[in-house]
């Protein structure tokens, strides 16, 4: 298994996947605790059950790196802190995450094509990704509809 790619490539694209994933929870927990308004309830549930998606990511990421042998990061990709955000703000910060993730792991994919496994478990990743980009950025619509 693993055979058909260079494995310390791998590792360090899934150490780069890890940290960005770390980063996502560490975001994402912040938005859960600063936003405010009639909403705020429902928001604070989306905002934690994407960070356990990126916990549940980055220990999915972390475990294969260490059954190729390699060690996982603990960095964390940097985090800015904004202060105080408007739910907008939040949305439009999180949104853009979600498509740099997803840029990144396509990238990834191409490299791991020959791989059944990574390509499937990145393929499982960019679909979870893919959703929280589609339902952050439902938020944001005002009547407009899906399709013209």
């Amino acid at each position: 298994m693993h055979t058909k790619v260079d494995k310390k490539r791998v590792v360090d694209c899934l150490n780069m996947a890890l940290e960005k994933e770390l980063a996502a929870m560490v975001r994402y927990l912040h938005h859960s605790f600063i936003v405010i308004g009639p909403g705020r309830g429902p928001l604070v549930e989306l905002f934690r059950g994407l960070a356990t998606d990126s916990m549940n990511h980055a220990i999915q990421l972390g475990e294969k790196i260490v059954a190729l042998d390699g060690h996982p990061s603990v960095k964390v990709e940097k985090v800015e802190e904004p202060g105080d955000q408007t739910l907008e703000e939040m949305l439009q910060e999180n949104i853009a995450m979600e498509a740099s993730h997803i840029e990144m792991y396509e990238e990834h994919l191409e490299e791991f094509s020959k791989d059944l496994i990574l390509k499937l478990m990145y393929e499982n990743i960019i679909l979870e990704e893919a959703t929280h980009y589609e339902s952050l950025h439902m938020y944001l619509r005002h009547g407009t509809p899906a399709y013209k």
